[in-house]
């Protein structure tokens, strides 16, 4: 064959161009963010206000009441919850999806200002709070103290690691949790100090005098100018017991008067790591960075780190870790569908040019589809990635199609460029519009909002992408590529026996379902009757549980243990893990503050667990299933509340939660525990928690305001003086070898073991006078604080649980049933139902709204396409038939019906009428020919026979590894990709048969019509 200039200079520029979109897809997949998730924003505000002093009760009424009324008069606020404790409250509000977050906090900012003269003059004002998930931590790390010196490790942590984290590039803040610190502590004794005619106080005042140096003024001598300097301050604690103290009794030396012993200072908050005592650090990436690129940047600083072998420094937790895993997964699933594509291909042409051809749209597709993403502003994550993977498969349909029509113009003797632009024409149109009828299903999307749309529009865009320009490769690179590459010579695309024999088969299955048309109608609606009645075997779910190697036990004790009990309930739990298989390490802390910013009272009988597993290729068992492990072993310690979860992801509530609410707290308390009791009975119940506190004892102190005034004495002055002898207070501070060292000075604990030591406490008037503080206060045992929670101006219980082995449904369906028997409310109580299952259930009413819209807009471009309401009327039937193969491939793998479920639904939705548009558009070019129907429906049948099978076998084996679920962090495309596995088998197979079926059915109806409209015209 004589080749042109022209004929030469066309591949080759289309090469320079193909080569020159890959490059520039690789750059933005360099240069675009990974993460876990896409960037979400949550619709979520709160309002924090402190009231030092005020019980919940007064902290309701005087600041969450007219908050809470400001806050429901903003624009799009869905609901506000209050959390009202002693010494302040935290106000909840919460927006519908899509508000403008910044300016929703502007005007709650706005409103506060408003409302500021309502609120107590003496409270601080108000700050509003923004709930991002960026605003977690990306990174946790424990450091094991040498030989248990928590001192000297939190001197390590404070003066090395932090400032070499603090550098990192894309680091926001790095905090320390746990740790001590060196202390002097001056304990003393009341009465030796009232013999001596001395106070707390004024020993206090004492001590911070003498440890002093301050400039005394300066002196001129012979010309010169010398500033005077007095140094005073204690070099050690040796010089401090030397102090000489003035009293009533003459200079006594302050070893004498007190006992002082260094020691290290008590703490709120302790750690350890593995059984043995730590110090954490949480690491926050700044916001907008790639979350795998910093925690990459901070791993390597981590490795340069110069540490003694002493130091062992853990990784707790690593977002970047898990989501690396997950999109390795990913990607990996991707490159053995594409295989399968690939294989596909061959074993049906039999030609390794045609299958390059074929082959090569997957990557120039894929790489086109990055370029489109990295300018979107997408990220990488498991469901853009996902999205890819799930149209891998595809994206080789169109080129398929192309590919089979030059073939078959080709056979019939004509050259190969002819082809190449005679059979791109001929199927072109329908190309077109079967790839629209699968990108115009995601339209919907746009319009839905909630965490399932945030989720999934990403997933939406990425399969539009890569749909998009396997278009435009398939009309025209692969044309250009047939014919440069296939070879002139080859006469025809060879063809296995078994496919002429299936040929045959579905040939004379074809012929006999045109001539028993009626049987083919009867059985295929008896089929799908048959499918539907399996409905109620399929559970359903919102998200599936993602496996990510972590999983978190919370202890609660009784209100009132001190930490010490907590810590010997620690050990036992600590035991009972080491004796788990699959547990990598293990990080607990003791104490603490949690995540709500106003505290009350001590969380000393509180302890949290952060448990890393190991991988999953290294342990045989889920981390749903190590978590029912775990709280087997750990039923049998008594007087402690103890919640294991696992498979949180963070992005939903719990998978069970009840909203008791009405006006008393007794009352909905009482409910509240017949509920409890009641959901415990249910199967697949589990952690059953609550969110109502009685409250910590404590010694509840009034002052007979009457007599302290006597004394010259005020309530605040009553309180800091108890204050100052419980819990001491800090006099003075020397340095040592650059430390600085606190003393601090405190009545000795042992003489104050009782209320009746309390009342014989002294107490210094403004005259000097010591007087005992049971003569001027009532003292007593009381109960408190506690917190009060609302929701909509009322008050509420919050009763959560979590589910094991069962789909979510069928639990919350059984804890209703539960609820509706077993327990009375009185009147004015309500129980309401949120959680996971509100989500499912808002998630399921939008997408479902979303999946009727993409089925009249595949309807409309098909209409457009063929020119005719008629033809695709005839397509759509094949919609209905996936429910056979979509039921039936949740029942056999046992996966509940979920959000992933119905999102695969509606990508299938856009991809199962394609087949049938490119064998109605074939029918419908034979009939303009001349050809008589049923002839035509049995020649396009076995013509289109091969393209149809070969596009759906490419998607269905290009989507086997992510049904599968190989690898971590596919559980959110598993759903998805068994709906459309399944479906789109027996929905292409059925529709083989079916869709010529009711072509044939419509076409004679159509014809006695016009017979008619003759008749009548005659």
């Amino acid at each position: 064959m004589k080749i042109t200039k022209l004929s030469v200079f066309r591949p080759i520029a289309m090469g320079m161009v193909i080569l020159f979109m890959l490059i520039i897809g690789a750059v933005s997949v360099r240069n675009t963010p990974v993460d876990l998730f896409p960037d979400l924003t949550f619709p979520v505000a709160a309002v924090t206000v402190t009231y030092e002093g005020a019980s919940p009760e007064e902290v309701e009424k005087l600041l969450a009441t007219p908050i809470e009324n400001m806050m429901g008069t903003i624009p799009n606020v869905e609901s506000v919850s209050s959390v009202s404790r002693t010494g302040g409250a935290l106000i909840i509000v919460s927006y519908t999806w899509g508000t403008d977050m910044d300016f929703a906090s502007l005007k709650m900012r706005e409103q506060l200002d408003a409302i500021r003269d309502q609120l107590p003059s003496d409270a601080p004002k108000p700050r509003v709070l923004r709930f991002n998930p960026n605003d977690l931590p990306i990174v946790r790390l424990g450091i094991q103290a040498p030989d248990g010196d928590l001192v000297s490790a939190k001197k390590l942590v404070e003066n090395e690691i932090k400032p070499q984290l603090d550098s990192v590039e894309g680091v926001a803040a790095v905090t320390i949790e746990g740790g001590t610190e060196k202390v002097v502590n001056i304990s003393v004794n009341p009465t030796i100090l009232k013999d001596h005619g001395l106070t707390i106080d004024q020993l206090r005042q004492i001590l911070a005098g003498e440890n002093i140096t301050l400039p005394s003024g300066k002196i001129k001598d012979k010309g010169l100018e010398f500033p005077i300097r007095v140094f005073g301050e204690f070099d050690s604690i040796t010089e401090l017991k030397q102090l000489s103290i003035p009293t009533q009794k003459g200079v006594v030396q302050l070893d004498n008067l007190v006992d002082i012993v260094e020691t290290t200072a008590s703490t709120d908050q302790i750690s350890y790591l593995n059984g043995k005592p730590s110090i954490g650090i949480s690491i926050l990436k700044q916001s907008g960075e790639n979350t795998v690129s910093v925690a990459n940047k901070i791993e390597n600083k981590i490795e340069r780190m110069e540490l003694s072998e002493e130091v062992q420094l853990e990784t707790i937790f690593n977002q970047a870790k898990f989501i690396k895993q997950s999109i390795r997964a990913v990607l990996i699933n991707m490159i053995l569908g594409s295989f399968l594509a690939a294989g596909v291909l061959y074993l049906f042409l039999r030609n390794m040019r045609s299958t390059f051809i074929i082959g090569f749209s997957i990557p120039i597709s894929v790489m086109t589809a990055f370029i489109f993403m990295y300018f979107s502003g997408q990220t990488l994550n498991i469901l853009t990635l996902g999205g890819l993977a799930l149209g891998v498969g595809m994206i080789v349909d169109n080129s398929i199609v192309i590919l089979e029509s030059i073939y078959r113009l080709k056979e019939k003797g004509m050259a190969l460029k002819e082809a190449a632009i005679k059979g791109t024409t001929e199927v072109g149109g329908a190309v077109i519009a079967s790839t629209l009828t699968t990108v115009v299903v995601f339209l919907p999307i746009i319009f839905v909002d909630g965490l399932a749309a945030q989720l999934f529009k990403p997933l939406a865009l990425s399969v539009s992408f890569a749909l998009a320009s396997s278009l435009v490769t398939a009309l025209i690179i692969v044309p250009l590529l047939s014919s440069n590459l296939l070879t002139k010579e080859q006469k025809k695309v060879a063809v296995t026996s078994r496919f002429l024999t299936f040929q045959r088969r579905y040939v004379y299955l074809l012929r006999k379902a045109i001539r028993y048309p009626k049987r083919l109608i009867v059985g295929t609606i008896i089929l799908l009757l048959i499918s539907l009645s399996a409905i109620p075997f399929i559970g359903t779910e919102f998200l599936p549980a993602q496996d990510q190697s972590y999983v978190n036990i919370n202890v609660e004790l009784p209100p009132g243990s001190a930490s010490e009990t907590t810590f010997k309930t620690t050990e036992q739990i600590n035991r009972a893990l080491d004796s788990i298989a699959g547990i990598d390490l293990y990080y607990v802390t003791i104490g603490g503050s949690n995540d709500f910013s106003i505290q009350a009272g001590s969380n000393n009988n509180k302890a949290m667990y952060s448990i890393l597993l190991q991988p999953i290729s290294d342990r045989d068992k889920s981390d749903t299933q190590v978590a029912e492990q775990i709280r087997n072993k750990l039923k049998g310690i008594e007087e402690a509340e103890i919640s294991v979860q696992a498979s949180d992801s963070g992005l939903s509530d719990s998978p069970v939660s009840l909203e008791i609410s009405g006006p008393d707290l007794r009352t909905l308390e009482a409910i509240s525990t017949d509920i409890r009791n009641e959901i415990s009975k249910v199967d697949g119940i589990r952690e059953i928690e609550s969110n109502y506190e009685t409250g910590n004892p404590l010694i509840e102190i009034e002052v007979n305001r009457k007599i302290a005034a006597s004394y010259g004495l005020t309530s605040a002055q009553v309180a800091q003086s108890i204050e100052s002898a419980t819990t001491g207070k800090v006099a003075t501070a020397f340095n040592r070898s650059g430390n600085q060292v606190d003393v601090r000075v405190q009545v000795d604990p042992s003489t104050l073991e009782s209320v009746k030591d309390l009342e014989d406490l002294q107490i210094e008037a403004p005259s000097g006078e010591l007087i005992e503080l049971g003569k001027i206060t009532e003292i007593k045992r009381g109960n408190g604080p506690s917190q009060i929670n609302r929701t909509d101006r009322l008050r509420e219980i919050r009763v959560t649980a979590s589910i094991l082995d069962r789909d979510l449904g069928n639990v919350v369906n059984d804890v209703k049933e539960s609820v509706k028997n077993n327990v009375s409310l009185p009147p004015g109580y309500e129980v309401s139902f949120g959680g996971q299952n509100q989500q499912m259930n808002d998630a399921f009413f939008k997408l479902g709204g979303a999946l009727a819209l993409a089925i009249v807009l595949i309807y409309m471009v098909m209409a457009g396409q063929f020119e005719s309401f008629f033809y695709p009327f005839i397509i759509m039937f094949s919609i209905p038939l996936t429910v056979i193969g979509i039921l039936f491939g949740l029942l056999v793998t046992g996966q509940p019906f979920g959000v992933g479920s119905l999102v695969g639904i509606l990508i299938l939705t856009g991809i199962v009428v394609n087949n049938a548009i490119v064998l109605v558009d074939y029918i419908n070019q034979l009939k303009q020919s001349g050809m008589h129907t049923s002839i035509a429906i049995v020649r396009a049948g076995k013509a289109r026979l091969r393209p149809i099978l070969m596009t759906a076998l490419t998607t269905i084996l290009g989507l086997i590894p992510l049904m599968i679920g190989i690898g971590e962090g596919t559980e959110i495309q598993q759903p998805m990709a068994i709906v459309i596995v399944f479906g789109l088998t027996f929905g292409t197979l059925i529709s083989l048969l079916f869709i010529p079926v009711i072509y044939l059915q419509f076409d004679r109806l159509k014809e006695r019509r016009k017979e008619r409209k003759k008749q009548v015209d005659l």
